[in-house]
């Protein structure tokens, strides 16, 4: 994405380990004028036939899974109930 120009690194000031990434003009215009409307149009036919409550239900189940995901993972292997 550098080469094509829609990035540019640079030096990060305050760690030289890591470089900082920018988006450049070129870059967020094909974010936003290319590949966003690709995005929604893909989301909309993967959706086509759920209605709000069966999206709704969906996120909720997703967000349940990832609490249980980070309890599991979690620094407290007590909070997890994990069979030993």
């Amino acid at each position: 994405m550098e080469r094509d120009g829609h990035l540019q690194l640079g030096a990060n000031p305050k760690d030289r380990r890591s470089r900082l990434v920018h988006m450049t003009a070129g870059g967020r215009k094909l974010w936003l004028h290319d590949a966003q409307p690709k995005i929604r149009a893909y989301y909309d036919k993967i959706l086509d036939e759920f209605s709000m409550g069966d999206i709704a239900h969906a996120l909720h189940y997703m967000l349940k899974l990832l609490e249980n995901m980070k309890r599991i993972d979690g620094d407290d292997p007590a909070q997890a109930d994990l069979p030993e």
